[in-house]
């Protein structure tokens, strides 16, 4: 029996090579979207995951309430909250602390290389993080101090492999580290590390006061290993008690009105966490999950659509079959399955094609997306298991309204001509074309929505001038290269083409400090937190930011390195100032005053409002040093500043970027968004006008008597073309009825995420619907024309 229905599968697909071939392209483009999505949306589920213990692994972070209301939430915490945990959580199994090591400059032998993404751990870091070692031991790599431990990158950049680099010595500015073990990336983490330094390297740097009673020194990321997930809840009702018992005397020891308590974070769940600031790395963005999710069934749908309603279209060609098969004893249960197999079977080739254009795409793919899928996805039982869900997912489907719309056919009504079915349901087929439609018109508009958000987000006035800004990175630690960066300074100014240089240390588009201040108000001095940047001299003439009131920072004002501050027009709105100029501040080693407020300017990506900002004079940092270029000899220029660096540190490798590449990577998320859909909102638009050739070309085959007599009375070519585009640009219409008002809502609530957004102009969906109409014309067209264009004589006789 099983042999049979093979048979007549095979034979009805081969007979009908244009309606298979179409099916087939249709499915296999849809089921590949699908698999590629599938793998960036798994990517994405994937943080995490691969630590044994990741399930009872949390993070403390850490929320300070103002006297003023305000909320301020770090990923952060202090060095004090790990001793003190030890101490009044003996059920914890292990507790551990990173810290940042900032970007140094690494040396052995004759190599040197610039590092970032450096942390400092203990040995208990990796009893709670299980990576897996490739040379050394884990439980003591870090037990002593000026030890690293690398990731196998970094051992194969320096030593040529894991087994050479044990024992080996590495020279950094400051001291040296032998390295004791080296692990292979784990896998997706927001602990992004390079190499894990001893730890207790930087806390002798520390006094005791520093590392046991500062609550607010909030600089180290906490992680604490429970005994099973069903603490976490107990946990974090323990931790008010614990925040009343520890950090309440110390805030009023120091006359603080504020107060602190301690946020548990489940480690898998610190991707997706915008909440928190200051992270390791950067949040994802659930919401792009669920869209790419939502676009895989999209197309998994158009296509079984284009399934549906071929097979319904064409049924009226199998009704003799399906009551020859009655005649001759067949049961409804055996037809169903005999024309389910066929979906199941198609479904499967199509399943087989998208493999191999799965394999094809991956390398565009990666490109698109950032990622590193390889073909070895082939082989996981997570994505066999989706490939058989997704043939029998689609055969059923697909094949479902075919195989029950046939098989529910009267014998003694097929086998009558004046009786036998016309194509099945012709408002089904409608519907299901107006559903293609709509989810094509939906992606487009989509589409169209974020590529005009990407244009207004890079050509909108950010306050300073982020072109022509050549941007050197300084590496920290190297004291005596720090000291001689006045020097540098004028070699480079030194060239005409260089207009002026500063040495801030910080720039817009990185993480910020924030810190505490009191601020002026009333006669009195109110507690705050602030974003702060620490700039030199020139840094508002390089950026070119301007000043709204006051005065810069100047050399020839001796007070102004500790006595004075200059704030942007967001902080003074924000701490009611209407005269800002002379206004008292307190912060870290600052007791000065308000000097100049300049405009607001964003630091941030526009994603956000424009925070309260104060800038401190810092006039030499580890940090950056910026040049604003003049157009033209860009190369020559470049050459100039790599050769007097050369000269000036040679022992430091140069590393430079331009300011507005830099700024706009803050919506490489959004970029990839935007490439993505347009890929996809294609693909959906040529599935839907696959189904739509074929639909059209039943249409006219149905009609070849009809179109006769019409040209035999007269009717011209344009006309009938005309006659038999009609209903499907009608259906053209109705789709997008219905796309608009949809895509309208998700794309409004998308836009919501930027504090800076275009409009949703009516022209967005005019654009959506003319391209719509116009494609699907164009596909309709083609089988109109040749239809009219057929002899009526041939045309008449054929039926």
């Amino acid at each position: 029996m099983l042999q049979n229905y093979f048979k007549i599968a095979v034979r009805n697909l081969l007979r009908h090579k244009g309606y298979t071939a179409i099916n087939i392209i249709g499915l296999a483009v849809g089921v590949a979207s699908c698999m590629l999505i599938f793998l960036y949306v798994q990517d994405e589920l994937s943080y995490e995951r691969h630590f044994t213990k990741a399930d009872r692994i949390v993070r403390l972070a850490g929320e300070i309430k103002l006297e003023s209301q305000e909320h301020n939430r770090f990923a952060l915490s202090p060095a004090a909250l790990e001793p003190a945990l030890r101490r009044d959580f003996p059920d914890i199994e292990q507790v551990t602390q990173l810290l940042r090591a900032g970007k140094q400059t690494i040396w052995y032998q004759d190599k040197s290389f610039n590092e970032d993404e450096l942390l400092f751990a203990d040995s208990s870091f990796f009893r709670i993080f299980d990576y897996p070692f490739l040379a050394g031991d884990p439980n003591t790599a870090l037990r002593a101090p000026r030890t690293i431990v690398l990731s196998e990158a970094m051992a194969d950049k320096f030593f040529g492999g894991p087994a050479q680099a044990l024992g080996q010595v590495l020279r950094f500015s400051r001291n040296a580290y032998t390295v004791t073990g080296v692990y292979r990336d784990p896998g997706h983490s927001h602990i992004k590390a390079r190499a894990f330094l001893a730890r207790s390297t930087y806390d002798t740097t520390l006094d005791e006061e520093s590392r046991t009673n500062q609550w607010f020194a909030m600089n180290r990321y906490t992680y604490v290993l429970l005994q099973n997930q069903e603490q976490i809840p107990a946990f974090q009702q323990k931790l008010h008690a614990f925040a009343n018992k520890y950090v309440t005397p110390w805030i009023k020891e120091n006359e603080l009105n504020a107060s602190m308590r301690f946020v548990v974070q489940p480690l898998r769940s610190i991707h997706f966490d915008t909440v928190f600031g200051a992270d390791l790395s950067p949040a994802g963005n659930i919401a792009y999950v669920y869209i790419f999710g939502a676009v895989a069934l999209f197309l998994l749908l158009i296509a079984c659509i284009n399934y549906m309603n071929l097979a319904t279209a064409r049924s009226a060609q199998r009704a003799k079959e399906v009551g020859m098969r009655k005649v001759v004893g067949a049961y409804r249960s055996q037809i169903i399955r005999q024309f389910l197999g066929e979906s199941v079977l198609l479904t499967l080739i199509a399943v087989l094609l998208a493999l191999a254009l799965v394999q094809l795409l991956i390398p565009t793919f990666n490109t698109l997306t950032g990622k590193n899928f390889t073909s070895n996805f082939f082989l996981q039982w997570e994505f066999m298991f989706l490939l058989l869900a997704v043939v029998l997912f689609v055969g059923v489907v697909a094949g479902s309204y075919p195989a029950f719309f046939l098989s529910h056919f009267k014998p003694t009504d097929v086998l009558k001509s004046e009786k036998a079915p016309r194509g099945g349901s012709a408002s089904l087929r409608k519907a299901l074309v107006v559903i293609q439609f709509t989810i094509s018109l939906i992606l487009i508009i989509g589409t169209i929505v974020v590529f005009s958000q990407m244009h207004y987000l890079k050509n909108r006035d950010l306050g300073f001038n982020k072109n022509q800004v050549l941007v050197i990175d300084i590496p920290s630690g190297d004291s005596t290269l720090i000291q001689q960066l006045p020097s540098f300074k004028q070699r480079l100014l030194s060239r005409p083409a260089i207009q002026a240089v500063s040495n801030p240390q910080d720039i817009p588009a990185e993480s910020l400090s924030k810190l505490m201040m009191l601020a002026e108000q009333d006669s009195a001095l109110l507690e705050k937190t602030i974003n702060v940047m620490f700039v030199d001299y020139d840094f508002l003439e390089v950026m070119g930011i301007a000043l709204k009131a006051g005065r810069n920072f100047s050399p020839a004002m001796g007070t102004d390195e500790r006595g004075a501050l200059l704030i942007n027009e967001a902080a003074a709105r924000w701490l009611g100032w209407h005269e800002p100029l002379g206004k008292r501040i307190q912060m870290i080693d600052i007791d000065g005053k308000v000097i100049g407020v300049v405009k607001d300017f964003h630091v941030k990506s526009l994603h956000t409002e424009v925070e309260p900002l104060a800038l401190v004079l810092q006039p030499q940092s580890p940090g950056y040093l910026m040049a604003r270029l003049k157009p033209g000899q860009l190369t020559e220029t470049i050459a100039f500043v790599e050769n007097q660096w050369q000269s000036f540190a040679p022992r430091h490798p140069l590393e430079y970027f331009f300011m507005d590449e830099h700024f706009d990577k803050q919506y490489r998320a959004e970029e990839k968004m935007l490439t993505i859909f347009g890929y996809f909102a294609a693909l959906t638009i040529f599935i839907a006008c696959l189904g739509l050739f074929g639909l059209a070309s039943f249409t006219a085959e149905q009609r070849t008597k009809e179109i006769g007599i019409r040209k035999v009375l007269g009717s011209s070519t344009g006309a009938i073309v005309l006659l038999l585009s009609r209903d499907f640009a009608l259906l053209v219409l109705i789709a997008i009825a219905l796309a608009s008002p949809l895509a309208w809502y998700g794309m409004h609530h998308w836009l919501q995420d930027f504090a800076f957004r275009t409009e949703l102009s009516w022209w967005i969906f005019a654009l959506a619907g003319i391209a719509a109409m116009t494609i699907a014309l164009l596909t309709v067209s083609f089988q109109a024309l040749k239809a009219a264009r057929l002899d009526p004589t041939k045309a008449i006789r054929s039926q």
